[in-house]
């Protein structure tokens, strides 16, 4: 009788174990992760590249007509206005893209929805006297930038500085 329940038991404990490892080599599909501000490499990319935009404004009041009459900030080291992911030189918009449902305009943007489907750009916007901008690091869903932009120079690809 002893013999009988220790055994009971121990196949008790066993059901338990092997369930236990059956649950532990089930496949789980993996999260899929929206690109962090804060983790991918183009974000920050763009985080330095739009400290151009803001000094060229404070110091003209407009932007410039092309992404090469902003200087570097730090000549020794300039970031390379070319998205890490796709190794494609990111689009330069001087008049800006409206997009849909964002305040500012879309001014420096991926040129390829390379960061799960999405975009990374530079949206630009005056405060509210008009006088300074306030530049955002955005991620856009691939669609959101159209696929045609306006032409007449106003679209430039930029090169590697």
């Amino acid at each position: 009788m002893k013999r009988s329940r220790s055994l009971m038991r121990l196949a008790g404990v066993l059901a338990l174990a092997a369930l236990a490892v059956g649950c532990q080599s089930k496949t789980t599909v993996p999260e899929v992760r929206r690109p962090s501000l804060e983790l991918d490499p183009c974000a920050e990319r763009l985080h330095d590249l739009s400290g151009r935009f803001l000094l060229y404004y404070s110091l003209h009041g407009r932007l410039p007509e092309t992404f090469d009459a902003m200087p570097p900030l730090d000549p020794a080291h300039p970031t390379p206005a070319v998205c890490p992911a796709s190794g494609e030189p990111y689009v330069y918009c001087p008049k800006g893209l409206a997009i849909p449902g964002r305040p500012g305009i879309l001014v420096l943007y991926d040129p390829l929805p390379s960061h799960g489907g999405m975009r990374w750009g530079i949206f630009v916007d005056r405060t509210s006297g008009g006088t300074r901008l306030t530049a955002r690091v955005i991620l856009l869903p691939g669609g959101a930038v159209p696929a045609a932009v306006p032409t007449g120079g106003s679209v430039t690809r930029l090169e590697e500085p």
